[in-house]
Parts: C-alpha cells; sequence; structure tokens
C-alpha cells in the first residue's frame, strides 16, 4: 500500500474535524486524491464474489437456507447484506423525527417511593444529577360492585399531596410522566390547579399521561367503563389541554404492556399502531382536529434484548405511524412524527445473578438511543424483586449519562441510517408490523380484537414459543438457566415491591359533572375532595369478561424451582463421576454442573475417577441425591451396567444419571438402573421439575 506522510495524516484529520464542526461536505483537491489512494488499494467485490467464498465455507449448502436466522419475533434475516439489498425497499435514510436537535432524548427516571414527601426528595435528587423526566407511578384498583378501591404508586389522594410531590422542582425545565391510566383525569386537574399557583410559562410545562384504556381492557378483561364514555373523557382531555395546558400529551399508547406480557416486536408495533389509530378515528368522529390529536398521543415502548432488531423497531415505528397520520392528509407536517419512549424490559429480568440485568438494560438503552427515542427510561437492576434502592436507581441514570457524555450517543440523527442490515431490519419489521396492524383492522380495529380473544391468543402463542426456547436454552438468562452462581441465595432479598393504599374519602358529596370532565375534577380537588370522593366517576365496570393478557417474567419458572430449593429443609447434593476421555468428562461434567446448578443443589465435580470403584467409594463418601455418569458415547458401553450394578447394593442408593444422549443404547442402559439422560436437547425445566417432584421438592402434578 502506498505510505501515507505524516503531513497527509494531519491534513485530513484537520479537513475532517472542520467538516464535522461546520458540517460541510467540503474537502480539499490534495485531501480527496490522498483518500482516493486507500480506496484504490481496495476495489469493489461483487455479490457473486462473496457467495462463493460463503458457499466453499459451507461446503456447498446454500447460505439463506443453511444460516437463515428465524428470530422468533416475526421475520426472517440472513447474515450478508449488501447495498443492492437496499434497492428495492421503500424507504431508506434518516427516518424523520420532528424538531428534535441532532439525536437529543431525555433521561426518564422513575421514582418509585410510596410517601409524597419521599418521592418528592428522590424526584429533586435525580433532577440534581442530571435527570430531565420523572415518571411516577399511579394505579387505581376498582373492583366491580366493591366500595372504595386500593391505589399502587406515589400516593397522591388530595392536592395537597400533589403540591408537596413537585415542592422544589422547575416545571419549566423538567418534564413529567405519570404512568396513570384510567385515573388521569385526577392528576390532569391537580396539575392544572398547582400550575394556577405558580409563576410559570404554561407553554413550557411538559408532561405526559399513560392514558390507555385500550390495554387496561387487555389486562383486567373487561372494559373500565362503556367505551363511548371513555372515548368521550379522552376527547374532553385533548380539548382541555388545548386549552390550558398546551405543552402536555394526555393521550399514551402503553406498547410496554404488549411487550412485557411475551409478544414479538412485529405484534407489538402492529398492537401498538392500532392503538393509535383507534385515537386517530374516534376523536376525530368528535370533531377534535388532527393536529391535536396527533399533538396529544406518545408511544411508550418496552425495549427487548435483541439489539439490531429493536434499533430497526423503533424506526419502523416512525415510519408506520407517519404513514397512518399521512391516510388523513395534515396540514401540518409536526403532527406525522410519532412521540417515543422506550422503556427497558420487565420480562427479562433475573432475581438470580442481578446484577447481569445492568448489562440488559445498557444494550436496551443503547437501542433506544441510537434508533432517536425522545426519552428513555432505564429500568434499576433491582426492580424485579424489591424496592429500588438509591444505588441502583443512580446506576440506571448513569447509565444514560454514559451514552451522552462520554459515548456521545446523541450527537447524530438516525447513526444506523445507510447501514445495509439494519436498513433491511427495518423494512422487514416494517412489513410484517403493517400485515398484522392490516389484519386487527379487520377485526374492527383494536378494541375489538381485544374484545373477541384474538389478542391473547395472539400474545399467548408467542409467549408459549418464547418459553419453551427458555426452557430448552433455546434462549439464556445467564445466572438462571445457564452459568448459575451455585453460591447465591435470592430468597432472603426478594420482597413485595407494589404495596397498596387504600383511597381515601372527604366526607363530602361531590359529583363530577361529565360534561365538564376536567373542570369539575379541578373544582373538587381545589374544595379539598380526595381521590376516593371521585374514583366511582371514573369507573364504570360493564359485566362482560373476555381473555385477558398477563405481564410475566421468562425466568421466573426457573426461579420458582430454585427458590423451592433454598426453601427446603436441606439442598440436594449431585456428585459427578467422570471415568475416562478426559476431553468428554470435562465437556459432560461442565454441562452437568451447570444444568442442574439451575435448581440451585449442591454440585461436587471432582477431576476425574481412575476407574469404577474409585468412583463407588465417591458415592459412599459423599452421600449425593444424585450421581452423574459423565464419559465418552463409546466408554458407557463399558461402564454403565458395573456402575449401576454397584449403586444398586448400596444403603443409601442415589439418582442415577448419565449425562449425554446414546441413542441407540437408551433402552438397555434404563434398565441398567440409569433413570435420567440429560443432554442438550433436555426441557431442562421439565427435567428439573422432574427432579424437584422425585426429592420431595414440589407437589407432585
Amino acid at each position: 500500500m502506498n505510505q501515507l506522510r505524516e503531513s497527509d495524516v494531519v491534513n485530513i484529520a484537520y479537513h475532517w474535524l472542520s467538516y464535522i464542526k461546520n458540517g460541510k461536505r467540503v474537502m480539499s483537491k490534495q485531501v480527496q486524491d490522498t483518500g482516493q489512494q486507500l480506496f484504490d488499494e481496495f476495489p469493489p467485490v461483487s455479490r457473486e464474489e462473496w457467495e462463493k467464498v460463503i458457499e466453499q465455507d459451507l461446503n456447498g449448502a446454500d447460505y439463506r437456507e443453511k444460516l437463515k436466522w428465524d428470530t422468533k419475533e416475526g421475520i426472517e434475516a440472513l447474515p450478508f447484506y449488501r447495498r443492492d439489498d437496499l434497492e428495492d425497499l421503500q424507504f431508506t435514510g434518516p427516518v424523520p423525527a420532528g424538531k428534535k436537535q441532532k439525536n437529543a432524548w431525555r433521561i426518564c427516571q422513575p421514582v418509585f417511593d410510596q410517601r409524597v414527601d419521599d418521592a418528592n426528595n428522590t424526584a429533586r435528587e435525580a433532577v440534581d444529577q442530571g435527570a430531565d423526566l420523572l415518571l411516577f407511578e399511579f394505579h387505581v384498583r376498582r373492583t366491580e360492585g366493591a366500595l372504595g378501591g386500593d391505589l399502587r404508586g406515589t400516593d397522591i389522594q388530595r392536592q395537597d399531596d400533589f403540591s408537596r410531590l413537585l415542592k422544589g422542582i422547575d416545571l419549566e425545565e423538567t418534564g413529567l410522566s405519570f404512568d396513570s391510566g384510567m385515573a388521569t383525569p385526577v392528576l390532569l386537574a391537580m396539575l392544572h390547579n398547582e400550575l394556577k399557583n405558580r409563576p410559570v410559562e404554561r407553554n413550557a410545562v411538559t408532561a405526559r399521561f399513560l392514558y390507555d384504556p385500550y390495554t387496561y381492557m387487555a389486562v383486567k378483561g373487561q372494559m373500565p367503563k362503556p367505551e363511548e364514555s371513555f372515548l368521550d373523557d379522552a376527547a374532553r382531555m385533548v380539548s382541555f389541554c388545548r386549552d390550558n395546558l398546551p405543552s402536555v400529551q394526555c393521550l399514551g399508547v402503553d406498547a410496554r404492556t404488549w411487550h412485557n406480557a411475551g409478544c414479538t416486536i412485529t405484534q407489538e408495533l402492529a398492537l401498538a399502531l392500532s392503538t393509535g389509530s383507534e385515537y386517530l378515528a374516534k376523536l376525530s368522529e368528535r370533531n377534535i382536529g388532527l393536529d391535536q390529536i396527533t399533538a396529544n398521543i406518545h408511544f411508550s415502548y418496552g425495549i427487548g434484548s435483541n439489539y439490531f432488531l429493536e434499533i430497526a423497531k423503533f424506526r419502523a415505528a416512525r415510519l408506520l405511524w407517519q404513514q397512518i397520520v399521512e391516510a388523513y392528509d395534515p396540514e401540518i407536517e409536526q403532527v406525522i412524527s410519532a412521540h417515543i419512549n422506550g422503556e427497558t424490559s420487565r420480562r427479562n429480568k433475573t432475581i438470580y445473578d442481578p446484577c447481569t440485568n445492568m448489562l440488559r438494560t445498557t444494550t436496551e438503552g443503547m437501542s433506544a438511543a441510537i434508533a432517536g427515542c425522545d426519552s428513555v427510561t432505564v429500568h434499576p437492576y433491582d426492580i424485579s424483586f424489591q424496592q429500588p434502592d438509591a444505588f441502583s436507581q443512580r446506576i440506571a441514570r448513569n447509565t444514560q449519562h454514559i451514552f451522552r457524555e462520554e459515548s456521545y450517543l446523541d450527537q447524530v440523527h438516525d447513526p444506523a441510517a445507510g447501514s445495509y442490515y439494519i436498513e433491511t431490519l427495518t423494512d422487514k419489521i416494517a412489513r410484517e408490523a403493517w400485515k398484522q396492524f392490516q389484519e386487527i383492522e379487520k377485526q374492527g380495529g383494536i378494541s375489538k380484537a381485544i374484545r373477541h380473544g384474538s389478542v391473547a391468543t395472539m400474545i399467548e402463542k408467542s409467549k408459549r414459543e418464547r418459553d419453551e426456547a427458555i426452557a430448552t436454552r433455546g434462549r439464556i438468562f445467564v445466572g438462571t438457566n445457564q452459568y448459575p452462581n451455585n453460591e447465591e441465595r435470592a430468597s432472603d432479598n426478594v420482597v413485595s415491591a407494589g404495596k397498596t393504599v387504600s383511597l381515601k374519602e372527604s366526607g363530602n358529596d361531590m359529583e363530577i359533572e361529565r360534561s365538564r370532565l376536567l373542570d369539575s375534577l379541578a373544582e373538587i380537588f381545589d374544595l379539598g375532595g380526595m381521590l376516593g370522593d371521585v374514583v366511582p366517576g371514573l369507573y364504570d365496570h360493564g359485566k362482560q369478561l373476555f381473555r385477558a393478557v398477563e405481564p410475566y417474567r421468562a425466568a421466573r419458572p426457573f426461579e420458582e424451582l430454585r427458590l423451592a430449593t433454598e426453601h427446603h429443609s436441606r439442598t440436594p447434593t449431585v456428585l459427578m463421576l467422570p471415568i475416562g476421555n478426559r476431553t468428554m468428562c470435562k465437556a459432560r461434567s461442565t454441562f452437568a454442573s451447570n444444568f442442574f446448578g439451575c435448581a440451585g443443589y449442591d454440585i461436587a465435580d471432582p477431576i476425574g475417577f481412575e476407574n469404577v470403584e474409585n468412583a463407588v467409594e465417591a458415592v459412599k463418601q459423599h452421600q449425593p441425591d444424585i450421581a452423574v455418569l459423565c464419559s465418552s458415547d463409546q466408554e458407557y458401553e463399558e461402564l454403565v451396567e458395573p456402575i449401576c450394578t454397584a449403586l444398586d447394593h448400596l444403603k443409601n442408593k442415589p439418582i442415577a444419571v448419565l449425562a449425554g444422549y446414546p441413542e441407540e443404547h437408551i433402552d438397555s442402559y434404563r434398565k441398567a438402573g440409569i433413570e435420567f439422560f440429560i443432554h442438550r436437547n433436555s426441557n431442562v425445566l421439565e427435567t428439573l421439575k422432574a427432579f424437584h417432584q422425585k426429592l420431595g421438592m414440589l407437589e407432585r402434578r
């Protein structure tokens, strides 16, 4: 290769820095010529040449079949893409993202404290440490036919509680987010009252409320009130925000619920688009302008651990929402862009080896940041098993600071644009999600699809396939269904993080005026009304019940097995019996140790035994509950019968297990005394359940 002089390198660096700083595609002729010398050394390689080499490496097999990746997310992907793969794509290049500067996003800090004063302290500290957006949970539960109800989240029951919650927080600088569901009108009215008493510019106060009656229907299995009624409420909220809170978004699309229930990426997009489309259609019928509807809608998606697929998902979400809004022929260009929040997944977090959750949330947060989300919520690593503490919340917040301050992910708009792989994934995901969206629309929209049970059926199928992959270790949870830490105990750390409080009433007779919902609520709270006074007017459950979807954590079945081990009177012991070929012994004993470690058993893994007699002597000494023979398939032919015979004569006979699956000898080995075969195609979860039952740690089904 031609040698570059030091002066050439300096010259190129200087001009590229100038290019980056000034945003100009201007280079001197000298730099162009010098750079061209580099490209001349690397002539282009055709697709045919690449494919020929791949075919040789695969011994003639077609890589499109041999290396095709079934992502289990609704699409398939290949390992090899080139520029010409983009020629037939409908859209490539940077995805439009409204008025955003570069790739800026807001760091959203969840606040988990129940007591209002504690929540205020946490919120103020988060703002001092760089959070741009504060997230508060506020979930009211009311059961049909029962009086009162209860509240999970921050205990805001009257106007004074709301004011104390936001004390000392500059609402023009810090955004607010309320995961408030059907109780959104309550907090919206309280925010209106709070701003009346503050010298703030209302246009500068940004807040969003996750009001999504459709996910309420899906999770509860019943409607919160007649559909026409909650749509009327939504129209009233939009009008109220237009007149009083112009920078507030009161309509949410809670795609997190679908994600955390186990759906695929394409299903999550389709369900979110259907919800957004329902808002557009139903509120337009109520004479709400398109610009007002779109300005009030925000999308909150879950972020899974499929790094590149998640980047492509968010890019596809913007493109598809743009396509839906354009069908309404908008007059203002800005109304087309979706406002998107990405929130790290809850379904893939574990209570064992929980620090691995930090690694999961890091890649998830990066996906959302790179994909151009407007805000990102990184949950603390311990959210699955306890009330997050100050340390876990700080780590979660600082993860995003590293994205910004040390990784500069906020400097370039849509950095994934132009990537052959991600552009292709974006197109594949968009096409499949659009197809599923159209299927939902054919059923009459999201509301009817939920009531008919088709949404629950669709998600249950995906969840079942996901669970099967986890049970067989086709999908890995490090520390849970693979590479467990045998010394770890989690039972002492698992506490309830979802405490509730009862709703309070003032004792006064206060009734909501439906026609002026928000103004009426604001007046009630101004007069000292309490949450319990108004909640009956927000819910009117019908008697119709339909199939519900349930948020879940995929690792939970393995965790329940291990917790059962911890709560048992004693921990079962497993002794490896490696005899013969050292390489096979090591491989299979390591496999078996990981296998039984997932149930929390005590593992003894000697280096190896010279013969059967030494192995049996070790069994007598250790008195294990389970003995695992580890060797090669060929040597098993000589080892199985004498080992099993010797074990049969022991007073405390262990369960005999063989690592591997020598198919032609299975029947004879069973007759000899081998009770279980463990191998790479085993259903690890079901096999460990069988051991638990045999050892008296689970009730027989």
